[in-house]
């Protein structure tokens, strides 16, 4: 079975829908969200719409932990806790309801999914260098580890004691303990604005990343008549 891996979209439309066009070409049956759904862009509703209609797998974000009260606004920077008080503003009923009923994590028989580390789900901790990922690949559950939030692509490899940074563009599941972030679909932090996300082929057991481009500066311009700030719109462009 071929499966989409998303996260970190982020409000943005413009973005997921380009990746869903490419999703469709590469015929993937299921579609994992590693959260952080809202936050940012200016279409919240249209995203979790999306997520709710084509997800299998939908889990909470520090940004939909914010949204819903579970965590404090004054933990987020500031052009997050800006976003999210418009969000709060704008989201529908019916998406609140719905994302009241999520996780901060799923199991699959091979695969444990989070948004922010395997460690503390739901604690917003980064994973963003080797040391990080050693101790989230130890307390792991399962073998495979998908994670997001950092909006940056990386694949790590536990064999013995030893964790090795890895190619992130095709990487197959052989021995050791793999922690895998298919980088962000709205809000790119790698310097590529590009929309970024994931296949995992079950039965291979290989990922294989993605980017996808996408009308940046619409989704910008959405984002500056939304009233959100003028940073947010410009690091769409720039990809950072």
């Amino acid at each position: 079975m071929k499966v989409g891996l998303i996260s970190d979209v982020h409000g943005n439309i413009h973005a997921l829908r380009a990746v869903e066009k490419r999703l469709n070409e590469l015929n993937v049956e299921e579609v994992w969200c590693l959260g952080d759904t809202v936050g940012y862009g200016a279409f919240p509703n249209q995203c979790v719409e999306w997520v709710r209609s084509n997800c299998s797998v939908v889990l909470l974000g520090n940004h939909e932990l914010a949204l819903l009260g579970f965590v404090d606004l004054f933990l987020l920077n500031d052009y997050a806790r800006r976003a999210i008080e418009w969000t709060k503003g704008v989201i529908k009923e019916e998406h609140l309801e719905f994302l009241k009923n999520l996780g901060v994590q799923s199991f699959t028989e091979c695969c444990q999914l989070v948004h922010d580390t395997p460690e503390s789900p739901g604690s917003m901790e980064y994973i963003l260098t080797k040391e990080d990922a050693y101790r989230a690949l130890l307390s792991q559950k399962r073998d495979i580890c998908f994670f997001g939030h950092t909006h940056i692509p990386a694949a790590y490899r536990l064999l013995s004691s030893t964790v090795d940074k890895l190619s992130i563009y095709s990487l197959s599941f052989d021995a050791g303990r793999y922690l895998v972030n298919p980088g962000s679909v709205g809000q790119p932090r790698d310097n590529d604005p590009r929309a970024s996300f994931g296949i995992f082929d079950t039965e291979l057991m290989r990922f294989s990343l993605y980017r996808v481009e996408y009308d940046v500066k619409a989704a910008a311009r959405e984002i500056l008549r939304a009233g959100l700030p003028d940073y947010l719109a410009a690091r769409l462009i720039l990809g950072v």
